[in-house]
């Protein structure tokens, strides 16, 4: 069998908008949509944004998937629009410290220097932090098959050897959903109050897609489906790490005009991704920047087993997973050995 190493940014597909279509392994989170939707807002009053040259795939998914004023807790995250200057980042990079005690990677690759006459930069930056444990640490079950058989994989269980805490395990796993082996879903259970959700072979072409499929088939569930997990009922989830980065070059020199018939050019637009996943907790830290030029300063019933050893989606959710609720973070595990590092 393989063992399992180090995850690339090529082989992990990161996705600015949960709403563009996703096959193998990806990723998706929210704070580059935090700082697409605070660019609408500041320089087209709201309105989609309208490239001279004419719209992308990417620039209408972005337009699309607004998350929407409350769509994520405050305490999750930190936005700043405004001039790009060196005031601008003290003020983040004290913002983020203070809020998350974290530092960022993403500062240090803009260009900090002033801009040409008669042009403004403008800055629309996100970092979103989070730190979850769960209620009893799961137990350990290492070097376990995944898919076909052909890789060793760290995973975690709700089973305790001598017993004692199996019960308690178990009570943080909620099934959501249980068809069969291959399709099912739970959402775990945390101190903080957020939700892991995983998703047994997700149906949907993009992250949106699933999560309403998940919703939908959940609201379907009967009583049987959903009854807590027993004795004879298994869990078991893999060890996820993985710390990703790109560079939008896409939308990078897309020029497009402000609510003031301004002519603005977006110059950089950078994501990271890291999380990281296991029997205690995990944390999830991601940020987002999108710098721009503009020519004017604007305003600103039976044995179940619940094993997630083959594809699955991961949904982190603040609260309860409900018909309501919207996910800050999305992975599409399809190849493991992309997600766990040692």
């Amino acid at each position: 069998m393989t063992s399992v190493g180090g995850n690339a940014d090529r082989g992990i597909e990161v996705v600015a908008s949960d709403v563009q279509a996703v096959r193998g392994s990806a990723a998706w989170c929210a704070t580059m949509q935090v700082c697409w939707d605070n660019m609408m807002e500041t320089l087209c009053d709201g309105g989609p944004l309208n490239p001279l040259g004419g719209t992308s795939e990417l620039v209408r998914a972005l337009n699309a998937s607004r998350l929407g004023r409350g769509a994520l807790p405050k305490d999750h995250f930190y936005a700043y629009s405004g001039p790009k200057n060196n005031r601008a980042r003290r003020e983040i990079e004290t913002e983020v410290r203070r809020r998350f005690g974290q530092s960022s990677e993403v500062l240090d690759q803009l260009d900090w220097s002033e801009p040409s006459p008669g042009m403004t930069s403008l800055l629309f930056y996100c970092m979103l932090y989070r730190k979850f444990s769960f209620l009893v640490p799961f137990g350990v079950c290492e070097e376990e098959s995944w898919g076909d058989g052909d890789t060793c994989v760290t995973f975690f269980e709700a089973y305790d050897p001598d017993q004692r805490l199996s019960r308690k395990m178990r009570q943080q796993v909620k099934p959501l959903y249980y068809k069969d082996r291959q399709h099912h879903a739970v959402s775990l259970q945390t101190k903080e109050g957020d939700s892991v959700v995983l998703v047994r072979s997700p149906q949907g072409g993009s992250f949106s897609e699933m999560w309403a499929n998940t919703l939908e088939q959940a609201k379907r569930a009967g009583s049987t489906q959903t009854r807590p997990l027993d004795d004879h009922d298994s869990f078991m989830c893999p060890n996820l790490s993985l710390k990703l980065s790109k560079e939008f070059h896409e939308i990078e020199g897309l020029e497009f005009l402000d609510a003031k018939g301004q002519e603005c050019i977006i110059d950089r637009a950078l994501q990271t991704i890291g999380l990281s996943l296991d029997n205690e907790g995990g944390e999830v830290k991601s940020e987002a920047a999108i710098s721009v030029c503009d020519g004017a300063l604007p305003d600103f019933s039976h044995i179940r087993t619940f094993d997630y050893d083959g594809r699955f989606a991961l949904f982190l959710v603040a609260g309860e997973a409900r018909a309501d609720s919207r996910p800050y973070l999305a992975l599409l595990v399809d190849d493991i050995r992309l997600f766990q590092q040692r």
